[in-house]
């Protein structure tokens, strides 16, 4: 019951939703080296498909983050840290 381990880092910020879906992709879909060409190509295409959705909805969650925490500083009485959500 062996796996392996992949370790990801950043510097100075986190990941963005394009590098979180492609980790994402990584445990999700796996096209082996000895793959038949056709399926190859054809799993590629469905992976770059599951990309996009992945990374549509990973921006949409992030935006609705920033909506929560802007609401969040409001009700707690600093709507001036709301500009920090948009750096």
């Amino acid at each position: 019951m062996g796996g392996s381990v992949t370790i990801a880092t950043s510097s100075g910020r986190g990941f963005t939703p394009e590098e979180i879906a492609e980790r994402a992709l990584d445990k999700i879909i796996h096209v082996g080296s000895n793959t038949h060409p056709a399926i190859r190509d054809q799993a590629e295409a469905f992976k770059d498909a599951i990309r996009q959705v992945l990374v549509q909805y990973m921006h949409e969650a992030v935006r609705s983050n920033k909506v929560t925490l802007a609401n969040k500083f409001k009700s707690a009485g600093h709507p001036e840290l709301t500009f920090l959500l948009d750096s």
